[in-house]
């Protein structure tokens, strides 16, 4: 009988297994929704490109000494701030948005300081801030033209037609005016 108990054992351990990597990679993939990920991934990646070319010279120039250090040092910096952004976006998603800008405008700066990565880095970095800006929440993600306008958008139409309002008032009296002075023209 325990060789039947042991069998069984060993029948169910790959199940626990499968289960237990099922229970992880769905709570993966319920972290990975909620966020820009693919977004900072690019960006992480695009600040080690951007960081390695500068770290590849900047020893031996360092070594030697010279003027370039300190624009490969700069570069270097770009390239750790850019995947800084990278993961900032991942761990704070509702400000993906900002950390999306940072990585862009970061990425496009490295090309002084390290070339940009050899310009592989610089664009997988706009690419990534791109998709950090461009992401939306699940459940943000509402058809526009269903929902109905909010307070703020309300609020917003309110004044735009005064402002249309008053600009045609202005418009229509500076039209009655420059009427007056050709009639004056005219008539003198």
């Amino acid at each position: 009988m325990s060789s039947e108990s042991g069998q069984n054992e060993s029948e169910t351990l790959p199940a626990r297994i499968r289960r237990w990597i099922g229970s992880r990679w769905r709570r993966f993939n319920a972290w990975r929704r909620g966020r820009p990920f693919l977004g900072g991934l690019l960006l992480c990646l695009a600040g080690l490109l951007i960081t390695w070319v500068p770290m590849r010279i900047l020893p031996d120039i360092a070594f030697i000494g010279g003027e370039m250090a300190g624009f490969l040092a700069i570069g270097a910096l770009f390239g750790v701030f850019v995947f800084l952004s990278g993961l900032y976006a991942l761990s704070r998603p509702a400000r993906a948005h900002g950390a999306g800008v940072v990585g862009i405008i970061l990425s496009i700066f490295s090309l002084f300081g390290s070339l940009g990565g050899l310009l592989v880095g610089m664009l997988l970095g706009i690419l990534g801030g791109n998709l950090c800006i461009a992401w939306k929440p699940s459940g943000d993600a509402v058809d526009e033209a269903v929902s109905e306008p909010s307070v703020i958008d309300k609020a917003a139409a309110r004044i735009n037609a005064g402002f249309a309002r008053l600009v045609g008032t202005i418009v229509l009296g500076c039209r009655a005016g420059l009427e007056r002075i050709t009639r004056r023209g005219t008539d003198e």
